[in-house]
């Protein structure tokens, strides 16, 4: 049985072929060679995969061997996803070239692209130059561009890395037959352009935006089949691939949207041409050129193109050039060439393109809410046009190179001549903190959407704002004018602190916990008074506070009535899962669609849980929602391939059938860190051995070498002539430093051994699981892949309960860290910490002195 490649083995392939040279140069420089290759692989494996039909074909036609082969060569046979792929650039057949050598034409064999070792480099080159030359149509300066021969440094890469390069692509089948589900090589491209923003930081802006952050924006646009898209600043193209998913999610057809885009830089458009291509989307009109300066998607009379959604993030703060604008009617109001205003502009050239009744959406620098002289102006002009629908405020720190807090602006043209306000939505303090960069949650996502689409008032969130409200703060439009989203103060009850006691009012200002957890509140505080309580005695400290709320009776039992619901709900719905994988009875049956499960199921678990209060609305359905996305490629497969045992992770296999084998992974693995921890100390200044491991610096082995030689010397010297000096003493310190020596090289020698043995599990690992995998028939795999869905369902929701509990818990010991200990608790512990001090310094005969 031929085992199908899932993204996840897709996704780790593509890894090791960026491990191999990542060392040599950095993610934003190697980048178009993992994209150059991977789009190479493909087009002749898919040439491969399109002669073997045709060859099929020609000969049920009844075609003689000599023309099928003539016919094979024929271009025309090679057209959408095929590409015609010339006899150099084929990666499993060798070819002849006909040279002159001194006047002589020679035919000379060259080997098939997988085994090139010499001047590896030239020949991708012109692999990729004759591939584009073969079909100019769809790929004119889309490969050229990419060189493999080009200087890193000082230096090119060498034959043997690029030979090593070409060998991790052989690894990758990649033919339409060997993909669980057939977007699946989209996939894994998107995969790796998150994968290179996220290494390639500051420079990541220019190709990527956050995947919520357009997910926003698609929604707000809520495109429909027969319309058309457009990007005037396209980047890798992610913000059109997901106007065409969104679509199919609600069920229409992807063929039925037209999808255009500009870009400015040339390899990140070509970056986007290859996106755009191995996600099956051929009928993209992608260009390149500068979008303010001369836009280039023109309709039959020369005039700029319209389009009926328009979404965009622009690079934010960028100066332009006035000269030679081409269309400049699209300007009303002409920003300064310097000073970094081009944001605006940006904004009028999109606002141009749409139709009469054509909305967008665009990332914005919040510098355009309220700056001053031609923002204002351009701001006035949006807002009495009456084209300005909406304000969202985002968080700080989402975006790839800059910290600043972004917006998005909603223009919408339909509805124009009457629209009276605009809708302010401040949702710049919702978010999950991350080490790099902060996300948005799924949930935070529903909420936006949810106000974007209700527009009607939320306290301290949304609102709509009249527009005579806004010309009266000169049409500054600072979310925070009209959105204050800003926490209360902290109440704190200075009789509380003077002596003793937690204020009911504050006690039942946390009333969502009380209910969702009957009883605890009863548990945890007993009566002082009509106006106060105390914490109950099974509260002596505050360590004591998560443990009570986690073990408490209500707060098990709501967890559990409500993961109880969740799975009668699995239970209920699974037929829809089940459903998904291909009729085995009726193989021609129209394969179930995705998006269509997931948008049944998603209506269905909301409703199921309406009645909890533990999650809100949003998280119900964020949480749902991003389980989904999660687990997109494992549904896709399952509805192109079935129950394949592809699908079981490798860890998965190995936990239940090889645990011993992850156990000395994971102890190598273990001490190995533990030993590159100890050698990366060893370089750091002042480094002293305290723990006596052995460990040297490179100086001091350096130090040591050169005076075990000088010692050695020196002890031949003595023995020779005892005149020099006790021979037995230089020999003695010889034997200590070769001790030293010694001791550090075995550590160095574990190191290496580790490595190797690490190298070895792992290559018996990936043996193991694929024998175990080849075993497992559709019936068992079908049993574990449903648990595995289930899990992740209730391991999903496990984690937004445990936030509910951390809330809680966090909220008491916030009352008991400002109320348990009293400030006469606090002068009388400082009292008695000073008559013993007093006492201490009598004792020493310091008796005058003061405390």
């Amino acid at each position: 049985m031929k085992l199908k490649l899932t993204l996840s083995r897709l996704e780790n392939l593509l890894m090791t072929a960026c491990d191999d040279l990542r060392g040599s140069m950095d993610a934003s420089e190697y980048k178009e060679y993992i994209f150059g290759m991977l789009f190479l692989k493909r087009a002749s494996d898919l040439f491969d995969q399109r002669q073997a039909e045709l060859r099929k074909q020609f000969a049920a036609q009844g075609m003689s061997p000599d023309d099928i082969e003539g016919a094979l060569i024929d271009s025309d046979h090679y057209s959408g996803k095929y590409f015609f792929v010339p006899p150099r650039a084929r990666w499993n057949q060798g070819w002849q070239e006909a040279v002159v050598e001194n006047g002589e034409k020679k035919i000379i064999d060259r080997p098939a692209l997988k085994h090139v070792k010499e001047n590896v480099g030239s020949a991708l080159n012109k692999a990729l130059e004759a591939i584009e030359d073969h079909n100019m149509d769809a790929l004119q300066d889309v490969l050229k561009g990419i060189n493999f021969n080009r200087k890193i440094g000082q230096r090119t890469l060498d034959d043997d890395t690029l030979a090593d390069f070409v060998q991790n692509f052989e690894k990758i089948p990649l033919k339409d037959s060997d993909f669980e589900f057939p977007d699946l090589l989209g996939a894994a491209y998107e995969w790796l352009i998150k994968y290179f923003a996220d290494s390639a930081g500051k420079k990541a802006g220019e190709f990527y935006t956050p995947a919520e952050v357009v997910r926003i924006c698609v929604e707000i646009c809520d495109p429909n089949e027969g319309m058309s898209v457009y990007d005037p600043t396209v980047g890798s193209g992610g913000m059109l691939i997901q106007m065409r998913d969104y679509l199919r999610e609600k069920g229409g057809s992807a063929d039925e949207l037209a999808l255009y885009g500009q870009e400015k830089m040339g390899t990140t458009w070509s970056i986007c041409k290859m996106n755009m291509l191995l996600h099956g989307i051929s009928h993209a009109d992608i260009r390149q050129e500068d979008t303010l300066r001369e836009p280039q998607h023109l309709d039959e009379t020369n005039e700029l193109k319209r389009f009926d959604r328009v979404v965009a993030n622009p690079p934010f703060s960028q100066n332009y050039i006035k000269k030679d604008l081409k269309f400049s009617g699209r300007f009303p109001v002409m920003m300064p060439e310097k000073g970094k205003k081009a944001d605006l502009m940006f904004v009028q050239h999109m606002l141009s393109v749409l139709k009469h009744n054509g909305r967008m959406a665009t990332v914005m620098p919040h510098g355009v809410l309220f700056r001053g002289g031609e923002e204002r102006e351009a701001r006035k002009h949006f807002i009495e046009h009456g084209y300005l629908e909406a304000i969202i405020g985002l968080p700080g720190n989402l975006f790839y190179g800059t910290g600043i807090p972004a917006c998005i602006l909603v223009m919408n043209k339909a509805g124009a001549a009457n629209r009276d306000h605009v809708l302010f939505i401040n949702a710049d303090r919702e978010y999950r903190e991350g080490k790099a960069q902060n996300h948005l949650r799924p949930e935070d996502i529903d909420k936006i959407i949810y106000a974007y689409r209700a527009n009607r008032d939320i306290e301290a969130y949304c609102r709509k704002v009249p527009k005579a409200e806004i010309v009266a703060e000169d049409y500054n439009c600072n979310i925070r004018r009209y959105v204050d989203n800003a926490p209360p103060p902290e109440p704190h009850d200075v009789r509380a602190h003077l002596h003793g006691g937690v204020p009911k009012v504050e006690v039942e200002s946390l009333a969502n916990f009380w209910q969702n957890y009957p009883q605890l509140k009863d548990d945890a505080f007993v009566s002082r008074d009509e106006t106060y309580l105390d914490f109950a005695p099974v509260l002596a400290d505050k360590r004591e506070i998560a443990d009570f709320v986690a073990s408490h009776q209500s707060v098990m039992s709501r967890h559990e009535e409500f993961m109880q619901t969740l799975e009668n709900w699995w239970q209920a719905n699974l037929p829809i899962v089940e459903a998904l994988a291909p009729d085995a009875a009726n193989q021609k049956g129209k394969p179930r669609n995705v998006y269509v499960m997931r948008r049944s199921l998603l209506a269905s678990i909301e409703q199921a849980l309406a009645g909890q209060n533990l999650l809100t609305p949003f998280q119900v359905r964020g949480a749902f929602a991003n389980y989904v996305d999660v687990l997109k490629a494992d549904f896709k497969s399952i509805a192109a391939s079935g129950w394949g045992p592809e699908l079981i992770p490798d860890e998965d296999i190995l936990q239940s059938q090889f645990p011993e084998v992850l156990e000395a992974l994971e102890q190598a693995q273990s001490r190995l860190a533990e030993l590159q921890a100890l050698f990366a100390a060893a370089d750091e200044e002042d480094f002293e051995d305290s723990d006596d491991t052995g460990v040297m610096n490179s100086e001091q082995v350096k130090s040591l070498k050169a005076r075990l030689k000088e010692t050695k010397g020196m002890a031949k010297l003595c023995k020779r002539d005892p005149n020099m000096g006790d021979a037995a003493l230089y020999q003695r310190e010889a034997e200590q430093i070769e001790v030293q020596l010694e001791r550090h090289k075995a550590l160095e020698d574990e190191v290496k051994t580790l490595r190797a043995t690490i190298k070895g599990i792992e290559g018996k690992r990936d043996a193991l699981v694929q024998s175990a995998r080849e075993k497992i028939s559709t019936d068992e795999a079908r049993s574990v892949i449903i648990e595995r869905l289930r899990q992740l369902l209730m391991n999903t929701y496990r984690a937004y309960l445990r936030a509910d509990q951390r809330a809680c818990i966090k909220a008491i010991e916030n009352l008991w860290g400002k109320y348990a200990v009293t400030v006469k608790t606090i002068e009388a512990e400082r009292d008695a910490a000073s008559k013993q001090l007093q006492a201490f310094l009598v004792e020493l005969g310091y008796e005058d002195a003061e405390v």
